[in-house]
């Protein structure tokens, strides 16, 4: 009975979720030596995973439709792969850079509205009993002084900075390393256990790999390509509007829609905070215009390319995203959805096993 009430079973979710996670907090002292080996694996082993399941449907494809050899398949992909990531770091690389420094830049200017708006306000009745332009003040908002404050935290301490190229140039080495393997040896991967330890899977343990590997392909792959939509469409949106730094914003608005539910909102502030006072009438096209762009992605591209595949309720999302970015920051809100998803098709599963246990025990009483 209350597993059929939707409200019992959200308040559930939510509520394991939850503590879950603050057991994980209550035990950061002692599992945080672990964690940190874990990231150093796990950042390229989930890079590596991620562009197996983008670039393994074209080796598939390769391999069956055009009856090209699996490991020219893989040398032609990864090929493909690598020479568009070579030719963006060449030709998009400087202009991003530029773009940036310049967007930095000008970032005072914006500091500067902002005081001499809170001048005028402040010769407002309802505002003279306010401090606010020392209020103001005291938080710092200068783009300057923050990331100031930011560089020199980090050039004081030469470990971190030298801890912190390490875990880069291992990334960029282990990243392909992983790729490569995936790539190779992954079709083999259920087959070998299908042979060995599932030789008798009464338990159809086969099948739940089957179904929870085509659902993180299916996602993957479908998300990937709506973000990438949305990168497109929103830089030629803010191209012809004639925003600056169009590249910048257009591309933190592809990455931020990888993010469930909140992504496209947090893919706007960059480009509503840097023209809010500099240009606010081209600022609110934009806005209008990506709200649109949202309102087709939602109801019509993301429904399509990335369809049902995880069933997850709103507010779990949003609890999710919440607790999963004070741990992992960006990369925990975007893997927690599929990861959540994996672990509740397994319980799921765990669940029906369960159940069917008990009925074979109810009938061996009768």
């Amino acid at each position: 009975m209350f597993r059929r009430n939707k409200l019992f079973f959200w308040t559930t979710e939510i509520l394991l979720i939850t503590l879950i996670f603050y057991l994980w907090r209550e035990m950061g002292a002692i599992i945080t030596p672990f964690v940190s080996v874990v990231n150093t694996i796990m950042i390229p082993f989930l890079l590596g995973g991620f562009l197996y399941y983008l670039t393994n449907p074209i080796v598939i494809f390769l391999e069956k439709e055009c009856r090209i050899n699996r490991i020219i398949g893989i040398l032609l992909t990864l090929c493909v792969l690598f020479g568009t990531i070579v030719i963006a770091v060449v030709y998009l690389l400087p202009i991003l850079i530029n773009q940036l420094s310049s967007l930095i830049n000008s970032s005072q200017d914006i500091y500067s509205r902002i005081q001499d708006l809170v001048i005028e306000l402040s010769k407002y009745p309802t505002f003279q009993e306010l401090d606010i332009q020392q209020t103001i003040q005291q938080l710092n908002l200068s783009y300057v002084d923050i990331l100031q404050n930011i560089l020199n935290s980090v050039t004081n301490s030469v470990g971190s900075v030298l801890s912190a190229l390490v875990s880069t140039v291992l990334i960029i080495i282990m990243t392909p390393v992983f790729l490569i393997y995936f790539l190779l040896d992954g079709h083999k991967f259920l087959p070998m256990l299908e042979r060995t330890i599932l030789k008798r899977d009464k338990l159809n343990i086969s099948g739940l790999i089957t179904n929870l590997n085509e659902t993180i392909s299916r996602y993957i792959s479908g998300v990937s390509i709506d973000a990438f939509i949305i990168g497109c469409l929103a830089f030629i949106g803010y191209s012809v509007i004639g925003l600056k730094y169009a590249l910048v914003f257009a591309i933190f608005s592809g990455l931020a829609n990888l993010i469930p539910y909140v992504g496209p909102s947090i893919g706007l502030i960059p480009m509503i905070i840097s023209n809010l006072f500099t240009d606010p009438q081209k600022m609110i096209i934009a806005v209008i215009y990506m709200l649109i762009i949202q309102q087709v992605d939602g109801n019509i591209l993301y429904p399509r390319i990335v369809g049902g595949v995880m069933k997850v309720h709103p507010i779990t999302i949003l609890v999710l995203l919440l607790l999963s970015s004070n741990i992992y920051g960006v990369v925990g809100m975007i893997v927690a959805v599929p990861t959540y998803s994996i672990l509740k098709e397994i319980s799921k599963f765990l669940l029906r096993l369960y159940e069917k246990h008990k009925e074979v025990q109810e009938v061996g009483e009768k």
